[in-house]
């Protein structure tokens, strides 16, 4: 039995313990990002390092101090620097002094050995078929967060107990969590869905920003600054197209079987960016693009400080978004992003995006 930690990702906690926990090792769930894990992170990782980086860092230390000996962590490959956290992470704790094994799991595609042993790392004295029902469950799992939480976003600015919500996502997710069969994942997620729907409602249409940039700023509000709740508050729906679930199922299952299928915003991108640049680069010019084709109001775009794909992405973002009159706010976040300027440029976004609207409709009215 392994004593086993990973790295924060949203809600990704919910899942990866169903899994483990079935394959019957201890789980080890570091403590919530905190400032603490923030400082540990920049402490001990280098500076001009991912953010990510820093984060999961500082989220092995705080797991490894509560009795952890093994670690968990994905890998990558491409310009991205992701698939070299694993390894940079090993050598930092390595030099702290904590002495632990790391099982890193690899894309698929060029790296079947690599995915095979680590697997067979994780099954133990398990059998193969329960490795692949475990899988199944945390799937099943991660697909109702995923489910949950855009059932979240587009209700946040359109009810009028914006707190009661939060509470109810909370409570929602934890029902998920205690969910032991994919039957009563099922039910808890009608059910949350279903109580989403009943609390009161305002009477207006909220603007539409499509949020996008690297997948780990769109997926841990603690890295982002809430950035999602924020806007939702300010009655604004978020509109995202990037989910851990499908992610998985493109980069990890489709590629496995080698039946990946260039995805919908690649293909958007291709008039202006018809490269891969690492990370979700080349995503976030096609969902720029998507956005101006659907009528949204408005783009959002996060990314870690030094994060090259998607700078490369911004530049053509911008033309895009001039081109079609759409106001786009970008973000670039670390461990120095404040919460005052950045709450500051958020509401000047939500004026623009706002009166930008009142525009549109006074000429649509005549």
């Amino acid at each position: 039995m392994l004593k086993i930690a990973f790295p924060h990702l949203g809600y990704c906690a919910i899942p990866l313990r169903a899994m483990l926990a079935r394959l019957g090792h201890e789980v080890v769930v570091p403590p919530p990002i905190s400032r603490k894990t923030i400082d540990l992170g920049t402490r001990y990782g280098p500076e001009f390092a991912c953010y990510p980086l820093k984060l999961g860092l500082g989220n092995f230390i705080e797991a490894l101090e509560m009795g952890a000996d093994t670690l968990l962590m994905g890998g990558g490959i491409g310009p991205c620097r992701f698939g070299y956290y694993a390894q940079v992470q090993k050598e930092i704790l390595a030099s702290l002094g904590y002495k632990f094994r790391m099982i890193v799991i690899e894309p698929p595609l060029g790296h079947a050995r690599q995915v095979l042993a680590a697997a067979r790392e994780l099954k133990g004295k398990e059998s193969w078929l329960a490795l692949a029902e475990a899988a199944w469950l945390a799937l099943f799992k991660l697909r109702a967060c995923d489910d949950i939480h855009r059932a979240c976003l587009y209700w946040r600015p359109r009810v009028v107990d914006k707190t009661g919500l939060s509470r109810l996502y909370k409570k929602a997710l934890a029902a998920v969590d205690r969910a032991e069969t994919p039957g009563a994942v099922r039910e808890a997620r009608a059910a949350a869905l279903a109580a989403m729907e009943k609390l009161p409602q305002n009477a207006v249409v909220p603007p539409r920003v499509a949020l996008v940039g690297e997948v780990y700023l769109l997926a841990e509000p603690a890295a982002n600054l809430y950035i999602e709740e924020k806007l939702g508050n300010m009655g604004i729906e978020v509109v995202r197209h990037v989910w851990i679930s499908e992610w998985l199922k493109v980069n990890i299952f489709l590629d496995f079987l080698r039946l990946r299928r260039r995805e919908q915003a690649e293909k958007l991108a291709r008039p202006h960016l018809s490269c891969f640049v690492g990370g979700h680069g080349q995503h976030s010019v096609g969902e720029t693009v998507k956005a101006a084709r659907d009528g949204l109001d408005g783009v959002v775009h996060v990314y870690p400080f030094t994060c090259t794909p998607e700078i490369v992405a911004r530049g053509i973002m911008h033309k895009i978004a001039a081109k079609h009159g759409l106001p786009l706010a970008c973000f670039s976040l670390d461990e120095h992003s404040g919460e005052a300027g950045f709450v500051t440029r958020l509401e000047a976004f939500a004026d623009i995006i706002r009166a930008n609207r009142s525009k549109k409709e006074a000429v649509r009215h005549g």
